[in-house]
Protein backbone atom coordinates (compact mmCIF):
# COMPACT_ATOMS: atom_id res chain seq x y z
CA UNK A 1 0.00 0.00 0.00
CA UNK A 2 1.62 3.07 -0.79
CA UNK A 3 1.88 6.37 1.95
CA UNK A 4 -1.05 8.32 0.05
CA UNK A 5 -3.42 5.24 0.61
CA UNK A 6 -2.67 4.91 3.85
CA UNK A 7 -2.94 8.38 5.25
CA UNK A 8 -5.76 8.65 2.80
CA UNK A 9 -7.68 5.65 5.29
CA UNK A 10 -6.66 7.18 8.42
CA UNK A 11 -8.25 10.48 7.52
CA UNK A 12 -11.18 8.43 6.78
CA UNK A 13 -11.55 6.59 10.14
CA UNK A 14 -10.84 9.72 12.20
CA UNK A 15 -13.60 11.78 10.24
CA UNK A 16 -15.71 8.36 10.99
CA UNK A 17 -14.72 7.85 14.60
CA UNK A 18 -15.70 11.86 14.89
CA UNK A 19 -18.94 11.55 13.36
CA UNK A 20 -20.28 8.45 14.78
CA UNK A 21 -19.44 10.85 18.64
CA UNK A 22 -20.83 13.50 17.04
CA UNK A 23 -24.12 11.29 16.70
CA UNK A 24 -23.96 9.74 20.08
CA UNK A 25 -23.69 12.82 22.01
CA UNK A 26 -26.56 14.19 20.16
CA UNK A 27 -28.85 11.04 20.72
CA UNK A 28 -28.09 10.90 24.37
CA UNK A 29 -29.54 14.51 24.53
CA UNK A 30 -28.43 17.55 26.97
CA UNK A 31 -26.98 16.15 29.62
CA UNK A 32 -28.72 15.72 33.18
CA UNK A 33 -27.69 18.12 36.18
CA UNK A 34 -25.39 16.20 38.80
CA UNK A 35 -27.47 16.15 42.15
CA UNK A 36 -26.94 18.94 44.47
CA UNK A 37 -25.75 16.87 47.96
CA UNK A 38 -26.05 18.29 51.32
CA UNK A 39 -23.91 16.86 53.91
CA UNK A 40 -25.55 16.73 57.19
CA UNK A 41 -24.80 16.56 60.95
CA UNK A 42 -27.63 17.18 63.51
CA UNK A 43 -28.63 16.43 67.29
CA UNK A 44 -31.15 13.54 67.61
CA UNK A 45 -33.92 13.89 70.45
CA UNK A 46 -36.81 10.97 70.12
CA UNK A 47 -39.98 10.00 72.13
CA UNK A 48 -41.75 7.27 71.55
CA UNK A 49 -45.36 6.04 71.69
CA UNK A 50 -46.03 2.08 72.31
CA UNK A 51 -49.59 2.26 70.79
CA UNK A 52 -51.74 0.24 68.46
CA UNK A 53 -53.07 2.95 67.47
CA UNK A 54 -50.03 4.75 66.15
CA UNK A 55 -50.65 2.90 62.59
CA UNK A 56 -47.98 0.73 63.04
CA UNK A 57 -48.31 -3.10 62.57
CA UNK A 58 -45.83 -3.34 65.44
CA UNK A 59 -47.29 -0.68 67.72
CA UNK A 60 -44.10 1.28 67.79
CA UNK A 61 -43.99 5.22 66.65
CA UNK A 62 -41.49 7.73 67.71
CA UNK A 63 -41.08 11.75 67.18
CA UNK A 64 -37.68 12.76 66.46
CA UNK A 65 -36.16 16.86 66.44
CA UNK A 66 -33.51 17.36 64.78
CA UNK A 67 -31.43 19.96 65.67
CA UNK A 68 -28.52 21.30 63.69
CA UNK A 69 -26.76 21.55 60.14
CA UNK A 70 -30.22 19.96 59.48
CA UNK A 71 -33.29 21.02 61.49
CA UNK A 72 -35.94 18.90 61.46
CA UNK A 73 -39.44 17.18 63.22
CA UNK A 74 -39.55 13.34 62.20
CA UNK A 75 -42.21 10.88 62.95
CA UNK A 76 -40.89 7.29 62.69
CA UNK A 77 -43.67 4.22 62.18
CA UNK A 78 -42.01 1.07 63.03
CA UNK A 79 -42.79 -2.02 60.30
CA UNK A 80 -40.88 -4.79 61.55
CA UNK A 81 -38.75 -6.13 64.66
CA UNK A 82 -36.87 -9.24 64.39
CA UNK A 83 -34.77 -11.13 66.51
CA UNK A 84 -31.78 -13.29 65.49
CA UNK A 85 -30.16 -16.07 66.62
CA UNK A 86 -27.45 -14.29 68.74
CA UNK A 87 -30.03 -12.03 70.60
CA UNK A 88 -30.73 -14.42 73.36
CA UNK A 89 -26.93 -13.43 74.36
CA UNK A 90 -26.76 -9.85 73.09
CA UNK A 91 -30.04 -8.78 73.67
CA UNK A 92 -29.91 -6.91 70.17
CA UNK A 93 -32.92 -6.80 67.84
CA UNK A 94 -33.55 -5.34 64.25
CA UNK A 95 -36.06 -2.70 64.16
CA UNK A 96 -37.25 -0.92 60.56
CA UNK A 97 -39.74 1.14 59.88
CA UNK A 98 -40.58 4.28 57.79
CA UNK A 99 -39.27 7.99 58.90
CA UNK A 100 -41.01 11.28 58.08
CA UNK A 101 -39.44 14.40 58.15
CA UNK A 102 -40.87 17.93 58.13
CA UNK A 103 -38.63 20.95 57.53
CA UNK A 104 -39.26 24.82 56.58
CA UNK A 105 -38.61 23.97 53.10
CA UNK A 106 -40.23 20.99 52.68
CA UNK A 107 -40.36 17.31 53.71
CA UNK A 108 -38.10 14.47 53.01
CA UNK A 109 -38.86 10.76 53.42
CA UNK A 110 -36.51 7.74 54.93
CA UNK A 111 -36.49 3.98 54.87
CA UNK A 112 -34.50 3.37 58.53
CA UNK A 113 -33.05 -0.19 59.72
CA UNK A 114 -32.21 0.00 63.18
CA UNK A 115 -29.65 -2.05 65.74
CA UNK A 116 -31.07 -1.43 68.93
CA UNK A 117 -30.18 -2.84 72.65
CA UNK A 118 -33.04 -3.73 74.81
CA UNK A 119 -31.05 -3.86 77.95
CA UNK A 120 -29.20 -0.87 79.76
CA UNK A 121 -29.00 2.56 78.20
CA UNK A 122 -30.77 1.16 74.83
CA UNK A 123 -27.68 1.58 72.72
CA UNK A 124 -28.86 1.99 69.18
CA UNK A 125 -27.11 2.40 65.47
CA UNK A 126 -29.02 3.00 62.27
CA UNK A 127 -29.08 3.40 58.92
CA UNK A 128 -31.31 5.81 57.08
CA UNK A 129 -31.85 5.40 53.15
CA UNK A 130 -33.41 8.96 51.96
CA UNK A 131 -36.28 7.57 49.61
CA UNK A 132 -38.08 11.35 48.31
CA UNK A 133 -39.50 14.41 49.62
CA UNK A 134 -41.58 17.46 48.83
CA UNK A 135 -40.23 20.85 48.16
CA UNK A 136 -36.84 21.55 48.35
CA UNK A 137 -36.52 17.90 49.11
CA UNK A 138 -38.43 17.21 46.17
CA UNK A 139 -36.82 13.73 44.64
CA UNK A 140 -34.41 13.35 47.32
CA UNK A 141 -31.91 10.53 47.72
CA UNK A 142 -29.12 9.76 49.95
CA UNK A 143 -27.64 8.16 53.65
CA UNK A 144 -28.01 9.01 57.33
CA UNK A 145 -26.60 7.13 59.72
CA UNK A 146 -27.59 7.51 64.09
CA UNK A 147 -26.43 6.41 66.84
CA UNK A 148 -26.74 6.98 70.19
CA UNK A 149 -29.09 5.24 72.78
CA UNK A 150 -32.94 4.94 73.59
CA UNK A 151 -34.29 3.30 76.98
CA UNK A 152 -38.17 3.78 78.81
CA UNK A 153 -39.41 5.77 75.65
CA UNK A 154 -36.73 8.67 75.13
CA UNK A 155 -33.35 8.73 73.53
CA UNK A 156 -30.80 11.03 71.80
CA UNK A 157 -27.57 10.75 69.71
CA UNK A 158 -26.37 12.11 66.50
CA UNK A 159 -27.29 11.71 63.20
CA UNK A 160 -25.09 12.65 59.73
CA UNK A 161 -24.97 11.94 56.62
CA UNK A 162 -25.85 13.17 52.89
CA UNK A 163 -28.59 13.56 50.96
CA UNK A 164 -29.01 15.14 47.57
CA UNK A 165 -31.14 16.55 45.30
CA UNK A 166 -32.12 15.96 41.54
Amino acid sequence: MNRSATGSRRSNLVLAAAALFAIASLAAGPAAADPTCRRVHSHLFIEAEAVPTCGSPIGLCATATLQGSLKAVGAFVGTSVVTTPDTPTTAVIVVTGDNHYQTATGDFFTKDAILLSTVGAGEFSEVDVVVGGTGAWAGASGVLTATGTFANGAGAGFIEGQICVP
